[in-house]
């Protein structure tokens, strides 16, 4: 069977992006105290609530929105940080 452009199931909402972020981190095993620190590298300072928060659903307690803005800036710290920790090895 060749590739299909799969359907797109949901509205995207760019200052929303929680869903996605719980996603990613998922499947690249990020967890809170990973995102923390390499935003404290990239010296951009982040209380560990909202980074919690950001992993939440629109609802849940200490839910945080997450805007794809900070959902790319996140991505580049941990990219950046572990590039740096392959480089070491």
């Amino acid at each position: 069977m060749s590739y299909k452009q799969p359907p797109l199931n949901r509205g995207v909402n760019p200052m929303k992006m929680n869903w996605l972020w719980r996603l990613i981190c998922e499947v690249g095993y990020v967890a809170v105290d990973d995102v923390v620190a390499a935003l404290e590298r990239a010296d951009i300072q982040v209380n560990y609530e909202r980074a919690q928060g950001w992993l939440k659903a629109e609802g849940e307690d200490g839910y945080f929105p997450l805007t794809i803005a900070e959902l790319e800036q996140n991505l580049r710290a941990l990219q950046s940080v572990r590039s740096i920790s392959l480089q070491s090895e």
